[in-house]
């Protein structure tokens, strides 16, 4: 008698071993993408495929990471606004994963005249006037005593006070100074003044970026009534070591930086006199 069983199960064991086989030659391509003169991670650089579209938005880190990649050679396209587009070639085997680290360097973006016209929103969602990012760009450029400090800057905005002209103390939504969350890189500075409160504590020359919410923050940031300042410090230069010093009429200051392993050190001190 014919036995029939034993003759469909080899089919399909067969086609089981073949499809993981294939799943198993797929590659993977991973690293960081950095400012070429700085080291500092690029956030939201678009690292894609030209061949096959497959791509990905870098995140906080710089990181990004293209995965089921089909062995063969490809263009590797990685762009970012303000920086040149970097193309590189790859090429994957069979169960292969590459590690690649790629700088983009900075590129001014050159445009013809552009005329812009629209009609008036009916309605406009996910807007946000408290709160406010401040960058050290602008705070170097805000009117300042003696040096550019964040809290003179955040001074000088809509719906924000100062105690007296020698504080650096918020004064927001009618709360006190106390009333003001000061987080740095999400730790929370109990003291954020220096110098009997004319100067605050976070040195420009070590901020990455500082973010003021004025209004309607989240539940996360609880125990204060009035305001939220987030301040995310810098990272460092990832590629050599640098060093900038100033001195003012009532502080000197130095911040050193330079790479360390993978990653990166920055020292930054001020003295008041």
């Amino acid at each position: 008698m014919y036995n029939t069983n034993k003759t469909l199960i080899k089919p399909t064991m067969l086609i089981i071993m073949v499809g993981w086989n294939l799943y198993a030659q797929d590659g993977k391509v991973s690293g960081f993408i950095t400012d070429e003169k700085t080291g500092e991670a690029l956030i939201g650089a678009n690292v894609f495929i030209a061949e096959t579209g497959n791509g990905m938005s870098t995140d906080k880190n710089g990181y990004y990471v293209l995965q089921n990649i089909i062995p063969g050679s490809y263009n590797l396209i990685v762009s970012y606004i303000g920086y040149s587009t970097l193309k590189k070639e790859i090429t994957l085997a069979s169960n292969e994963s590459i590690k690649m680290n790629l700088e983009l360097g900075i590129e001014a973006v050159e445009i013809t005249e552009v005329d812009v016209s629209a009609e008036k929103l009916q309605r406009k969602n996910n807007i946000q006037p408290s709160r406010v990012n401040l960058s050290p760009r602008i705070i170097k450029a805000a009117p300042a005593l003696a040096e550019p400090d964040i809290f003179r800057t955040i001074q000088a905005l809509p719906g924000v006070l100062t105690s007296n002209e020698a504080s650096t103390g918020l004064v927001i939504r009618g709360g006190n100074t106390d009333q003001n969350l000061i987080l740095l890189d999400g730790i929370t500075v109990y003291n954020p003044t220096h110098f009997g409160g004319i100067f605050s504590n976070f040195l420009v020359d070590a901020v990455k970026e500082a973010e003021l919410i004025k209004g309607g923050f989240n539940a996360e940031y609880g125990g204060r009534l009035s305001a939220v300042l987030n301040v995310l410090s810098r990272e460092g230069n990832r590629n050599y070591f640098q060093g900038k010093t100033s001195i003012s009429l009532l502080s000197a200051q130095t911040t050193l930086e330079g790479p360390f392993y993978n990653g990166a050190w920055l020292l930054s001190a001020r003295r008041t006199y």
